[in-house]
């Protein structure tokens, strides 16, 4: 469901009771001698939590205090980001539900007066939200591991789906992320993520993994098992605006913690990805079926349209989707793209996705928090 969420509260929304608290001390945003903002205009003070403080299993939001020009006066905002099933469970292997709401207010309320911050319970529900990630963490089937399904997200054009022109896919082996400034896609394998971790928090993809490093240690795995994550992280309001149809003034903690807005996008995001991957996943391996089926399927179409249709199903399958779109584009237009992937869709093609990835589609179908614990039955019955 939710994972990693940002509010923002308002100067009228807060107090701070120990200014010591941030670095830099913020005792001087609010009283003089006021400490300047410089050439940029702001003025931010952190505090965070230490490693030593996750390894002991004490877990902590993230805050920012901005005090910035807002017109022709200085504004202060407090940004509270945090993990909201680390801070329940210490892990966010334990996936929360909406129930969990209430008590993820309560807990949060209770960590932010020991850091010196004072507010209203009111006030953390209706917090503005800038960022939210919404995740789901996938039990693969017996012998299916994540690099498995990564080699062949890998192959599906994922921008195809997203108007953007400016992009930067990162791919590292146990994870694969399509990452613009507004938001990130990604999917990693989730126990290599950890292990990554223990080493060093710059090699994984999360960055305060220290309070989970010991997750598994306790299970007993007699079968491969694996664990994929899918994340969607919307980054800015603009970009939840585009992806919910959620106005700014109502993107609130209140409103944007539901499972039903998760599991939807999530499911359209894999669902983006499988639409593609049927363009790879057309068997083609058997030439004269396939181009005999083709032709009856499709009765108008020109014997050289035919022919072109299963070249790029060729390079579809054996350099993936994103190294053929560069090919093209590289010589012709980015137009030239486009219009020849709605030409290939319009035809009529047999395809069959490997039972693994189906398996994730129906996974996705509706939201069923997965815990540790019964993470371990499973294990444990096979």
């Amino acid at each position: 469901m939710i994972d990693t969420i940002t509010l923002r509260l308002d100067e009228s929304e807060f107090r701070i009771t120990d200014h010591n608290k941030f670095s830099p001390c913020t005792y001087n945003f609010y009283y003089p001698p006021y400490t300047r903002m410089g050439s940029r205009g702001y003025l931010d003070a952190y505090q965070n939590p230490t490693r030593k403080e996750l390894l002991v299993g004490k877990y902590k939001p993230q805050l920012t205090l901005r005090k910035k020009w807002q017109g022709n006066a200085p504004a202060i905002y407090l940004y509270i980001q945090f993990s909201a099933p680390k801070m329940l469970y210490g892990n966010n292997f334990d996936e929360i539900s909406d129930l969990d709401l209430d008590n993820i207010i309560m807990e949060l309320n209770s960590l932010l007066n020991e850091m010196g911050v004072r507010l209203r319970l009111f006030d953390l529900r209706f917090a503005k939200v800038t960022k939210i990630h919404y995740s789901k963490n996938i039990l693969l089937p017996e012998y299916v591991i994540s690099s498995m399904v990564i080699g062949e997200v890998k192959k599906s054009n994922i921008s195809l789906f997203y108007d953007i022109s400016e992009k930067d896919y990162r791919n590292e082996g146990h994870s694969f992320r399509f990452h613009t400034n507004e938001f990130e896609l990604i999917l990693y394998d989730k126990i290599k993520d950890l292990q990554k971790s223990s080493k060093s928090d710059r090699k994984s993809i999360e960055k305060d993994n220290a309070i989970q490093l010991n997750l598994f240690d306790n299970i007993p795995i007699q079968k491969p098992f694996d664990v994929l994550r899918i994340e969607l992280r919307l980054n800015t309001p603009d970009k939840i605006y585009r992806e919910t149809r959620i106005d700014k003034k109502s993107q609130t903690l209140e409103k944007m913690f539901n499972s039903e807005i998760s599991i939807n996008l999530l499911s359209n995001c894999w669902g983006n990805i499988i639409k593609n991957y049927h363009l790879i996943s057309c068997d083609i391996e058997d030439k004269e079926n396939f181009l005999a089926g083709f032709l009856i399927n499709n009765p108008d179409i020109k014997l050289t349209n035919a022919l072109a249709v299963y070249s790029a199903l060729e390079f579809f399958k054996d350099i993936g989707a994103r190294k053929f779109r560069n090919l093209i584009e590289a010589r012709y237009t980015r137009d030239t793209w486009y219009a020849l992937n709605r030409r290939i869709r319009n035809y009529n093609m047999k395809s069959s996705l490997p039972n693994y990835l189906q398996a994730i589609t129906n996974y996705l179908e509706y939201y069923e928090p997965l815990r540790l614990e019964s993470y371990k039955e499973i294990i444990e019955s096979s």
